[in-house]
């Protein structure tokens, strides 16, 4: 059952990819060796137009983690690691924010491949050159985008809820809100500066009674962790969503006016606008 709440997790998110290199042209490779092996493969990169794709090899020539960074070496958007008998045992979501590459969610897998809410073990990669590549947690982040479409007609909107099931304010009485951004070109920018986005945001279900209708089968102590969102949209064409939902809390503090702790989970996501109306 786990299993299957992994693979909806990662779906609704699709990030901006890479363009290859052309057809006719074979991509580039540079390899990089064990010091103490000049046979075996410790690293590949692949060279792609506007970004490059990342191997990192055992000694056993498995796999141990593969990813893409970008040319100023910024990894982003979702790495796969392995231990060295091949299986994907964890998966890390990366983001490119303000300059910096931050870990924005990740998963972690069992032996079957089945999601694992906390992975008890300190290192699952056994290889002294990749025993210490851990982060600092080690519970699977639950936190969920999920939109109503990919492909929408002219007059109609995208819808998305944002699900916070991974509280990081646990010890206070803390909420979320939602801020939302698109764009229709430059698909290959960074993404943008949180100053750009957080031009307005979209309110919780606590808040937001409107939409609660919508959501009875949801405990109405979770309304202050669900959020729903979405834009309508001019023109038709080919759009990229951004945001981050914000979970917040006042704090210990006795000044109530202001939040005074904030944690930031990001998302993105491509659809397209049918110049169509039905």
């Amino acid at each position: 059952m786990m299993k299957n709440l992994l693979i909806i997790f990662i779906l609704p998110l699709i990030f901006t990819a890479c363009k290859e290199n052309s057809q006719d042209t074979k991509p580039i490779e540079k390899l990089e060796f064990y010091s103490d092996n000049s046979n075996l493969t410790f690293k590949k990169r692949v060279i792609l137009e506007n970004c490059d794709s990342l191997f990192y090899f055992y000694r056993n020539g498995q796999i141990f983690k593969r990813g893409k960074i970008q040319k100023n070496e910024k990894p982003f958007g979702i790495w796969n690691l392995y231990s060295n008998d091949g299986k994907l045992r964890e998966i890390r979501e990366w983001f490119v924010i303000d300059g910096h590459s931050r870990i924005n969610r990740a998963w972690f897998l069992d032996k079957k491949g089945d999601t694992l809410a906390w992975r008890d073990q300190d290192s699952i990669f056994n290889q002294k050159e990749f025993v210490n590549d851990t982060l600092g947690t080690r519970a699977t982040n639950y936190n969920v985008f999920d939109f109503n479409k990919d492909t929408i007609d002219l007059n109609e909107p995208i819808r998305g809820v944002a699900y916070c099931n991974s509280r990081r304010i646990r010890d206070y009485d803390s909420q979320i809100r939602v801020f939302f951004h698109s764009e229709s070109e430059n698909f290959n920018s960074p993404f943008p500066n949180d100053s750009l986005i957080r031009t307005d945001h979209f309110d919780n279900l606590k808040t937001d009674t409107i939409n609660q209708k919508w959501f009875t089968d949801i405990d109405p102590k979770r309304y202050g962790h669900v959020a729903i969102f979405g834009s309508w949209f001019k023109k038709p064409g080919k759009k990229l969503l951004r945001g981050y939902m914000e979970e917040y809390s006042y704090g210990p503090f006795k000044d109530k006016e202001i939040d005074s702790m904030t944690a930031r989970v990001y998302f993105e996501k491509t659809i397209y606008v049918k110049d169509t109306i039905k």
